[in-house]
């Protein structure tokens, strides 16, 4: 059967001496792998097209009895030079793959996921200065769309309005905020938000990864941020950071 996928190219390796299999990720068919016979060499069929981050659109034919995937052709959509260029934003470019890659499991979600992992590269790769908490950005954003989507605004005992109230304290294990005169009557991990953090948490929920990448950050609000989402990402997607790559705990 044949169909035709827009892709990220997310690693290439090599088989034999002109072949490569290519690790992808569709809005339709989640992360997957797939065969190039003649990849490496071609340059009529897959010009351009087999490096990671790059955006192709392939003709993929798929073999029921063999369970392979073979590419027959692609077209170029993006690159995202600046991401190969720069050591620091390719640095942030493989930390995003490796996130996806874990946190992915298949083609449920996919087309979202897909969307903001796309969104997020461009924004990364155009961006005069990215924000270096980006790839941090990402994470949260994913487990904000998966589900775990907190109400930034109000407290959820009283529903005081936690602008008014001037700081507020997540309650990680619930995923809910509470305002300064309710968390003492919270139990478990609490971590404490300003009004600085509270608004950047605001804009990585609800703005494009455009927006996170120019985002100017208090030396306070970054550390709250940091802290608060890297604890809510681990905790409820149960993936961490370890040794360069990202392990479920």
């Amino acid at each position: 059967m044949e169909s035709t996928e827009k892709t990220l190219v997310l690693k290439v390796g090599r088989f034999r001496e002109v072949d490569a299999w290519v690790k992808l990720f569709s809005a339709r068919k989640g992360v997957f792998t797939a065969f190039a016979f003649g990849g490496s060499v071609s340059r009529r069929r897959f010009l351009g097209c087999l490096d990671p981050f790059n955006v192709v659109t392939f003709k993929v034919k798929s073999q029921g009895a063999t369970g392979y995937t073979y590419l027959l052709e692609g077209t170029l959509v993006a690159s995202h030079p600046s991401l190969r260029s720069d050591p620091e934003r390719l640095g942030m470019a493989v930390n995003c793959l490796k996130f996806l890659e874990a946190a992915h499991l298949g083609p449920s979600g996919a087309e979202a996921a897909y969307d903001l992992l796309v969104a997020t590269l461009g924004a990364l790769d155009a961006a005069q200065t990215p924000n270096r908490m980006l790839p941090l950005f990402y994470r949260a954003r994913t487990a904000f769309d998966q589900g775990f989507r907190p109400d930034l605004d109000r407290c959820s005992r009283c529903g005081a309005d936690l602008d008014a109230a001037g700081h507020a304290s997540l309650l990680v294990e619930q995923g809910h905020l509470f305002c300064p005169d309710c968390a003492p009557y919270a139990r478990g991990h609490q971590v404490g938000l300003g009004l600085d953090a509270l608004a950047v948490c605001r804009v990585v929920r609800d703005a494009r990864p455009t927006d996170w990448a120019e985002l100017s950050l208090s030396p306070r609000a970054r550390l709250e941020c940091g802290r608060a989402l890297d604890i809510f990402v681990e905790y409820h997607l149960g993936l961490t950071w370890d040794h360069g790559s990202f392990r479920r705990i």
